[in-house]
């Protein structure tokens, strides 16, 4: 369950940032402070984003999905931004090509290839058009924690 890892300090409304490379520092750092990733952090998803971009239209909303190995990672979680305005992150292979992105969803996972798991299951949730809007439309940390776990407590149910 997403909603439930999610840590206040890791959830961003309106953030603000000149290009992806603040936003990645701001959300790595702020996950190396809460002690989910290792010293180092930063920089790995730094360089895992260039090599590997992340940045994903759905449906007109832009995304972006960053994270790095296990190695540097000491406990699994997930940090969410609604940025204030969008950042140009490169997309998901795709050579040459660049996407506005509004909501960054950067997550951590604790064990070698867990982390295909760990995507695919933010995947499914992005795919939900109802569950962007509600990111995009949210007023505070709190509604963004909300439309998270309205979605997920659907899935159960």
């Amino acid at each position: 369950m997403i909603w439930k890892e999610l840590n206040d300090n890791l959830i961003f409304h309106n953030l603000k940032a000149s290009d992806n490379i603040e936003v990645l520092q701001l959300m790595g750092d702020a996950m190396i402070q809460e002690g989910y990733g290792e010293e180092g952090f930063t920089e790995a998803v730094l360089k895992r984003e260039k090599d590997y971009p992340t940045g994903l239209d759905v449906d007109g909303i832009g995304v972006a999905i960053p994270h790095t190995d296990a190695e540097h990672v000491k406990k699994e979680g997930i940090s969410i931004a609604v940025l204030d305005h969008p950042v140009e992150f490169d997309a998901m292979g795709e050579d040459d090509c660049r996407i506005p992105i509004k909501i960054v969803i950067m997550f951590t996972v604790a064990g070698k290839d867990k982390h295909i798991d760990r995507l695919l299951q933010i995947l499914d949730m992005i795919k939900d058009e109802e569950i962007l809007q509600g990111l995009l439309d949210a007023k505070n940390k709190e509604e963004i924690r909300t439309v998270i776990q309205k979605r997920e407590k659907s899935d159960i149910n």
